[in-house]
């Protein structure tokens, strides 16, 4: 599927909400760019994770998943591009092994990516790159879907989409 093909599909599913929400950082916008619903679509799932891999590193051994809106589109890029995959919980369990890595568990060895749906300020790819500076693994970049705000993180982050793009049902690059 195409970028333009992609896009359309985002907008016929509608996932611009258009109502006052309170977003992660606590900051109230006026609408909600829900990727996550895309996910419940397999042609759209499957084409933003083409997108996505696309960008990876060629030295990239390990897909890392950031929060709940990470978790399915980093199972997917790991599945299609053959690279392991670490799921990153928010805080630790309260219960089972009581761990806050699943999954792979990458070493010094390992060259990740960390994948998020939307970004805005950075702040759940920073909790993530928090959680993997004990493990010793390289962090080569992030990669999200939509670029929301003007986040400024300690590395690089590739995105497939503005939210300007997502918002107007246009590519302006």
């Amino acid at each position: 599927m195409s970028k333009k093909s992609l896009l359309k599909r985002l907008m016929e599913i509608g996932v611009i909400y258009k109502e006052s929400v309170k977003l992660r950082s606590g900051k109230v916008s006026n609408f909600y760019c829900d990727i996550k619903k895309a996910y419940g679509n397999p042609d759209i799932l499957s084409a933003i994770a083409d997108e996505a891999g696309r960008k990876l590193p060629k030295k990239t051994t390990c897909i890392v998943a950031s929060g709940y809106g990470g978790l399915p589109l980093a199972s997917v890029i790991a599945a299609k591009f053959s690279k392991r995959l670490t799921l990153v919980r928010n805080k630790v369990k309260n219960h089972g092994k009581k761990e806050y890595i699943d999954g792979y568990v990458p070493d010094q060895k390992d060259n990740v990516v960390i994948v998020d749906d939307v970004i805005t300020t950075g702040s759940s790819i920073v909790n993530t790159m928090n959680s993997l500076k004990t493990i010793g693994a390289k962090i080569l970049n992030a990669s999200v879907v939509v670029k929301r705000g003007d986040a400024i993180l300690p590395i690089t982050y590739s995105y497939i989409f503005t939210i300007e793009e997502i918002l107007v049902g246009k590519l302006g690059r």
